[in-house]
């Protein structure tokens, strides 16, 4: 490749499916699977502060002798990414049913669980591309409850795609707070608070800031908690029941206001 051939992206393991390796011998202790490995994989990344593994530390977990083994069922580290990123859209839930609302909240709320499981999938959502085959039925079942609506394809996908920028964008914040209190030692809400009195009370003699010291001060400016998760997606989803009908909505969407496009 010249230096001024861009760099084409890894391949997802969708592309091209692994095959499978010939069976272990009799006395190996237990025999490898890609089910074994990906489970493995993920229990090393949730107890991962950053949520990154190495393959080399996954043949250990694993008691592989070689990471290369691992390559015959996952064939890169990429398709391990994609093999893990897909297990986890396993976890994703869309109500059907009941409206679009009802539909992109359990979108919402049942991604965010998810990614609180397990932080790293938000990393790997921006990272690897969402074609396997639990991502395409989350995609497939959301599309389903905004289809009767009659909006352009990309008012359908730019709806779904913000209710999950938000899901992973918060899940991205979660992963880099699990891996900033994992080297400061901070473990909870109390010690960063503490931590950080002695700057604060500097900052507020200084008389520099007033308006943020006295917002500081204030012991109820985060009670209650004014920006949680669950009040974000309402903002969006009352964003997106308001914008106003679209031509070519269905008749019956006045009751169930049509989302409209907003991809991020």
């Amino acid at each position: 490749m010249t230096p001024d051939q861009p760099r084409q992206p890894a391949p997802a393991i969708w592309f091209d499916a692994v095959h499978p390796p010939a069976p272990q011998r009799a006395h190996a202790p237990e025999p490898l699977s890609r089910e074994r490995i990906v489970a493995a994989a993920m229990a090393l990344a949730d107890a991962e502060p950053h949520g990154e593994i190495t393959m080399r530390a996954l043949a250990a977990r694993l008691g592989v002798r070689s990471p290369m083994a691992l390559y015959r069922y996952v064939g890169s580290k990429h398709g391990l990414a994609d093999l893990m990123m897909d297990e986890v859209f396993g976890l994703v839930d869309v109500r059907r049913g009941a409206g679009w609302r009802a539909a992109l909240r359990s979108l919402g709320l049942s991604g965010w669980a998810a990614v609180q499981r397990h932080p790293w999938f938000a990393r790997l959502a921006f990272a690897r591309p969402p074609l396997g085959p639990n991502a395409l039925a989350v995609y497939d079942a959301a599309f389903a409850e905004l289809e009767p609506l009659g909006l352009p394809a990309a008012a359908v996908g730019g709806s779904v795609n913000t209710v999950l920028g938000h899901v992973f964008g918060s899940g991205l914040a979660l992963l880099e707070e699990n891996a900033m209190r994992a080297r400061s030692g901070v473990v909870n809400d109390e010690q960063l608070t503490e931590a950080v009195r002695p700057y604060l009370a500097s900052i507020a003699a200084s008389g520099r800031y007033p308006h943020f010291s006295r917002w500081a001060a204030d012991p109820t400016r985060l009670d209650p908690p004014p920006q949680s998760f669950e009040q974000i997606l309402e903002w969006l989803l009352d964003g997106l029941a308001t914008v106003g009908a679209t031509p070519g909505a269905a008749a019956g969407a006045a009751a169930d206001p049509a989302p409209q496009d907003c991809a991020p």
